[in-house]
C-alpha cells in the first residue's frame, strides 16, 4: 500500500500518470477535469457519455463522477484519449471491480468504436482502486435469478450472452492492440477481458484464479480456448483447482506476457501516452519489454514451475478426475520434491462441486480440440445455460460468498452421458450469435488509408475517436 502511495505521490509531482490500481485519490490534483466541476461531474469537453474526461493523465476519480450532462446512468468505466491510444480504467473498486451488465456494455462500446477508427492502434484496460484489476462477474446478482428450467428462458443469460460478445471483440481488435495492466484480483470476468489480448502485463500484486469449480461453476469467458493452450497442461490444473498464482507464476505459466513493477507503471504509461502510431502488437511487445519490463522481484517466489514435470504427469492426457485423483495421491505419498504441491491439490479439489470437475475437464479436452475463440464461447454459452439448470452454481455462491459457511452440499458425480448433456446445442434461437471478423491492416497502414479515403472526400472532417 505505502509503496503504491509513494508511486503516485511521485506522479503527481512530476505529473506523470498514475498507476491504474494504485487507489482512488480525492484530491483536487486528482480530480481534473476539463472545463469541468469536480463535486457534480459536468464538463466541458465532450466525451463518449460515459466516464470521465481527464485533463492529462487517467488519474483515479471517484465512481459518481462517471454520470453525464444527458443525465444518463453513472459508468464505471472510464476512458482517457492520447495521441494513438485509448487508455480504459475500470472503478467500481467498492466490488473489487466486479462486472455487472452496465459495465460490459460501456467497455463494449469503447473497444467497438476503436475497431472502427483507424488512428487508435491500443488500448490498455486497468483497475480502479488499491486491491483489483476486476475479481469477475458479480455472481450473487447472477445467483439471485434461481434455478430455471431448460425450457425456460433464463435471464441471466442475457448477461452471459453480452460478455461473451466482448470478450470476442478483445481478441478481434484488427489493427488495434489489446492490453492490460492486471494488479491485484484479476478472476473471471476479469480473465476474459485480458487473457485474449496480446499484452498482459502483471503487476506486482497480481493474484490470478479461475475460482469457479469451487463456486459450482466453470471456467468461462474463453478460458477453453485459452487454458488448454498453456504448457505442461497447467490450464486444466488452473481450471480444475482453482489455484491463485502471483505475479511470477503468472508469468511462468505463460498467462501474462510481462512483469511491471510499481515503480516502472507510470513510466510506462507516460510513453504509451505519446506514441501516436501502434504499428502492430509486437511494436507495443517491444516497446514495454525494451523500456519496462524486468524480471520478477526476488520477494515474489514462484512454487508453480517446479511443479510442471507434476502437473504434466497428473493432468495430461485422456485422463477422468479419478485419473487425476489417483495421480495426485501418488504424487504426495512419495515423499518426492512435489509432495506439498500433491496435498495441497487434494485438499483444493476437495472443495469442489464434483458436477464442475467433471464437465471442466471434459470443456478442456474438448476446446483443446476447436478451432477458434469463438467456437469455444459458443460452446460455454451452452454450458453456462445448463449449469443454471442444475443446483451446484447456486449452492456454491449460498456457501462461499452468501452464508460463507464454506460447506456447500454438492450433488453426485455425474455420469459420462449427464456430463455430455452440458454440451448439447441449445435451440437456434437461443445460441449465442458472434460476428464474423477479417484480418486488418496495422495501425499505421490503416490509418494511412483513411487519410487517403479523407481526401477523396470531403477533405476537413476529422475521425472520431
Amino acid at each position: 500500500g505505502n509503496r503504491r502511495m509513494n508511486t503516485m505521490n511521485h506522479c503527481l509531482r512530476t505529473r506523470a500518470p498514475a498507476a491504474g490500481a494504485i487507489g482512488s485519490l480525492r484530491s483536487r490534483g486528482a480530480l481534473r477535469l476539463i472545463g469541468g466541476d469536480a463535486a457534480t461531474g459536468s464538463r466541458g469537453l465532450k466525451n463518449e457519455g460515459y466516464g470521465a474526461a481527464y485533463a492529462q493523465y487517467p488519474f483515479e476519480v471517484e465512481p459518481a463522477m462517471g454520470g453525464n450532462r444527458r443525465g444518463q446512468h453513472v459508468s464505471n468505466i472510464f476512458a482517457q484519449h492520447n495521441a494513438g491510444s485509448k487508455f480504459v480504467m475500470i472503478n467500481r473498486p467498492e466490488a473489487l471491480n466486479a462486472l455487472n451488465l452496465e459495465m460490459i456494455r460501456d467497455l463494449d462500446r469503447i473497444y467497438r468504436r476503436v475497431q472502427e477508427n483507424p488512428l487508435v492502434g491500443l488500448v490498455l484496460l486497468y483497475g480502479g482502486g488499491e486491491k483489483a484489476f476486476c475479481a469477475g462477474g458479480d455472481v450473487r446478482k447472477l445467483a439471485e435469478g434461481g434455478i430455471t428450467k431448460r425450457s425456460e428462458k433464463a435471464p441471466q443469460m442475457d448477461f452471459f450472452r453480452e460478455e461473451y460478445i466482448l470478450n470476442h471483440r478483445i481478441a478481434n481488435m484488427g489493427h488495434a492492440t489489446s492490453a492490460a495492466l492486471l494488479d491485484g484480483y484479476c478472476m473471471g470476468g476479469g480473465v476474459g477481458l485480458s487473457m485474449h489480448g496480446a499484452v498482459r502485463m502483471a503487476g506486482e500484486d497480481l493474484t490470478w484464479a479461475m475460482p469457479e469449480t469451487a463456486l459450482g461453476f466453470f471456467p468461462d469467458v474463453g478460458s477453453s480456448w485459452v487454458l488448454p493452450r498453456l504448457p505442461h497442461h497447467v490450464g486444466r490444473y488452473l481450471a480444475l483447482t482453482g489455484k491463485r498464482l502471483n505475479a511470477a507464476e503468472a508469468v511462468a505459466a505463460k498467462i501474462c506476457t510481462h512483469y511491471i513493477p510499481h515503480g516502472q507503471v507510470p513510466w510506462m504509461f507516460e510513453r504509451l501516452m505519446s506514441v501516436n502510431n501502434f504499428t502492430s502488437s509486437e511494436f507495443v511487445s517491444n516497446m514495454v519489454d525494451n523500456h519496462f519490463t524486468q524480471d520478477v522481484d526476488e520477494d515474489i517466489t514462484d512454487n508453480l514451475s517446479p511443479h510442471f514435470a507434476a502437473i504434466d504427469k497428473c493432468f495430461g492426457g485422456n485422463v477422468s478426475m479419478e485419473d487425476i485423483r489417483g495421480s495426485v495421491t501418488a504424487v504426495a505419498g512419495e515423499g518426492g520434491p512435489s509432495s506439498a504441491w500433491a496435498k495441497e491439490t487434494l485438499a483444493m479439489l476437495d472443495t469442489t462441486s464434483p458436477t464442475s470437475c467433471a464437465v471442466t475437464l471434459e470443456q478442456m479436452k474438448k476446446g483443446a480440440a476447436l478451432k477458434d475463440l469463438g467456437q469455444c464461447l459458443q460452446m460455454e454459452f451452452r454450458m453456462a445455460r445448463h449449469f443454471l439448470s442444475q443446483p451446484d452454481f447456486f449452492e456454491g455462491v449460498r456457501a462461499n460468498l452468501i452464508a460463507k459457511d464454506r460447506n456447500p452440499k454438492w450433488q453426485p458425480a455425474p455420469t459420462e452421458p449427464e456430463v455430455e448433456e452440458y454440451f448439447q446445442k441449445l435451440p437456434v434461437e437461443e445460441e449465442l450469435m458472434l460476428p464474423v471478423y477479417t484480418k486488418k491492416a496495422p495501425a499505421a497502414a490503416a490509418a494511412k488509408s483513411a487519410g487517403a479515403a479523407g481526401a477523396q472526400s470531403a477533405g476537413h472532417a476529422q475521425p472520431r475517436r
